[in-house]
């Protein structure tokens, strides 16, 4: 049995209705002015970018002018029929112009026309800023047309093109899939941040492959090791440390780049106390900056006596490129990665709360920056003392840096020795025959945080 509808169903249906009927508030003068100002910006652009480039017997400035204003009437008119009986009528007239040349071969200049109309339509919309920038970035697209068929046909290696896509699925294809929340003892596993850490790793060795392949690994290394440094210091040095293992010839200009990226993260830990709790950060400020300035210090020296080896055999830095990405390896850091915040819960849970040293150290194993902004919150409410606020976050880094030289010793190699690292007094040359792809990769405790 069916139930009767009521009235004030009625009156609501009735209402949506006359509501849907009711015109669109039509736009004003000024409004008007701007959008057709916009689409005549936007003609012009693509227009003059086609002429300049192509020259007579295609579509020139004046063309895409009347494209784009017809793109503008139709969004201020706001009928559907229009709109679509006007790209119709756009559409063909490029076709027949189109087949009338014979040796036109692409069809680029067609749909810079429609998308040109698009933009046109857009500026009668709310997105109108948003056209007017998604234009320019066509232009330049199209301005560099040389630059792109370089890029794609002889700079870019089929390897890097396949390496690419890989890379890609793991941020937008893995990434969205993985479910949220903790799971596990200790609440342990969270798989999204696994993978977080893992596509860090692998967006470090990515972009440090091209930074170095296109500038150089004088420049190109020391570049992605301070973006490592800003993103993830632990995931800078297993990329950092992984390239070293599979590049041992250029052993010392990953190891630098390793200096820079750990010596980063002293700054960054410094401003985000800043932002949370002054006093801690101005407490802190000179201990966090002596260990960046060390850091810094050193790689400076490393450089010096990098150029001073590589002078005889070549000007240039000797950095062997391969595979810009590669599944396994960053795999293996994400399950070792899993494994250190299993025992760094366990720890912190089976510790307690209340020996503070003991859960910073943990818990640092894990993120100094989590540990710096809890000690900041603790202190904030009188909960702890400054000193041992202070304390905590550099006991912090001191476990972040044994962790990151576990990691560096499992990505460089198996027989990492952190106290023969203290001592080595000359690295292997690639000259060297037991130099071989076993070779370590040293990193020393005290500048690896």
């Amino acid at each position: 049995m069916t139930r009767p509808v009521s009235f004030a169903s009625l009156r609501a249906i009735r209402a949506a209705s006359r509501r849907a009927a009711m015109p669109s508030p039509q736009p004003t003068h000024l409004e008007v002015a701007r959008a057709m100002a916009e689409a005549l910006l936007i003609g012009f652009l693509v227009g003059a970018q086609r002429e300049a480039a192509l020259g007579e017997r295609h579509p020139g400035m004046r063309d895409f002018l009347l494209i784009s204003l017809v793109g503008a009437v139709c969004g201020l008119l706001q009928q559907p029929w229009f709109t679509v009986a006007a790209l119709l009528s756009i559409t063909a007239l490029l076709g027949v112009f189109h087949f009338q040349i014979q040796e036109r071969t692409g069809i680029t200049t067609e749909m810079a026309a429609v998308a040109t109309f698009c933009f046109g339509y857009l500026t009668a919309t709310p997105y109108a800023s948003m056209a007017i920038a998604i234009a320019i970035v066509v232009v330049g697209f199209l301005e560099a047309k040389q630059s792109l068929h370089k890029l794609i046909r002889e700079t870019i290696t089929v390897t890097e093109f396949n390496d690419t896509l890989r890379f890609l699925a793991l941020i937008f294809v893995i990434y969205p899939l993985l479910p949220t929340g903790h799971f596990g003892p200790y609440q342990f596993f969270f798989p999204r941040q696994v993978w977080l850490f893992v596509i860090l790793v692998s967006s470090i060795s990515y972009v440090g492959y091209f930074l170095t392949k296109f500038l150089g690994a004088q420049k190109g290394l020391p570049l992605a090791s301070i973006l490592g440094g800003l993103a993830s210091t632990t995931a800078a040095t297993a990329a950092f440390a992984r390239s070293s293992h599979e590049n041992p010839e250029s052993l010392r200009a990953y190891w630098r780049a390793t200096v820079i990226a750990n010596s980063i993260q002293f700054p960054r830990i410094l401003i985000i106390l800043y932002a949370v709790n002054l006093e801690l950060a101005q407490a802190s400020v000179r201990p966090l900056l002596a260990m960046c300035a060390g850091g810094l210090l050193l790689a400076y020296l490393l450089r010096g006596r990098q150029e001073l080896e590589l002078a005889p055999q070549d000007g240039d830095d000797h950095v062997e490129l391969r595979n810009p990405f590669r599944v396994l390896p960053a795999l293996k850091f994400g399950l070792l990665f899993t494994a250190i915040l299993f025992l760094g819960r366990a720890a912190a849970a089976n510790v307690g709360p209340d020996a503070l040293y003991g859960t910073s150290f943990f818990a640092g194993l894990v993120d100094a920056d989590a540990i710096s902004v809890t000690l900041s919150d603790l202190l904030r409410h009188g909960n702890i003392t400054l000193r041992t606020a202070v304390g905590g976050v550099l006991l912090a880094l001191v476990a972040n840096g044994v962790l990151k030289t576990i990691i560096a010793a499992y990505a460089g190699c198996g027989r990492l020795s952190p106290l023969a690292s203290l001592t080595r007094r000359k690295l292997p040359q690639a000259s060297n025959p037991r130099f071989s792809r076993k070779a370590c990769f040293p990193i020393p405790p005290h500048l690896a945080l």
